[in-house]
């Protein structure tokens, strides 16, 4: 029984993984491409960077493939997490940002308050929360606002996008019910939590908080 439950927390450890890790990858790099044809008539030197930025997100997906083809093989290994945060966030947007979509991300507090755990769940459950936005939404405006404080992290994306029926299923093809899965399954296994409130032509405001270790507070 006990294996069967091991096993059945890896499989949605590695389902989180590749939904999460190379799947934002393979998304940057399918936008980067998609900006090709929009910027090749009248812009081909910015073509050329888009096709460049493309090239390095399916390098990253394929370098985090292997890298997870690995892990399967014996005990995950710790995986360097983003130095700066905010800077990383917004980097992140960036590559995925449609024309006329801006994007802003503002950070209150220290982030050497975060553990690399908790610095890098949250990285990757506010990755998949600007993705959604950047795919789905169809917004103009997306914002990230995080506060830490020395006993936990909260952090809201909010859009003013199209929104969706969150009692319903929001994607047919479930990628983006996996991805909500996948953000919630990261805060519980820390004991936070994430919200998603959105109504259809109202936006979208996903919510996540993350109590924080007393040892990992540092001044």
């Amino acid at each position: 029984m006990q294996q069967q439950e091991a096993g059945r927390h890896r499989h949605q450890w590695v389902a989180r993984e590749l939904h999460d890790r190379v799947g934002n990858e393979l998304a940057v790099a399918l936008r980067q491409l998609e900006l090709v044809e929009l910027h090749l008539p009248r812009d081909p030197e910015r073509a050329s960077e888009r096709i460049a930025g493309g090239l390095r997100a399916v390098s990253e997906a394929m370098r985090v493939t292997r890298e997870l083809a690995d892990e399967l093989s014996r005990e995950p290994a710790p995986r360097p997490e983003p130095h700066d945060l905010a800077k990383a966030l917004r980097s992140f947007a960036a590559s995925l940002a449609p024309a006329g979509t801006s994007t802003a991300v503002h950070v209150v507090g220290l982030q050497s308050w975060l553990p690399d755990l908790h610095k890098g769940q949250l990285f990757l459950i506010l990755c998949e929360a600007l993705r959604n936005a950047a795919v789905h939404a169809a917004a103009e405006q997306v914002v990230v606002h995080m506060n830490i404080t020395e006993k936990a992290v909260s952090a809201v994306v909010t859009d003013n996008g199209k929104g969706f029926d969150v009692t319903r299923d929001p994607d047919p093809s479930a990628r983006r019910s996996m991805g909500l899965t996948s953000m919630r399954e990261r805060a519980e296994s820390l004991c936070g939590t994430v919200m998603v409130v959105s109504r259809p032509r109202r936006g979208t405001r996903v919510t996540v908080w993350l109590p924080l270790p007393a040892q990992g507070r540092r001044a």
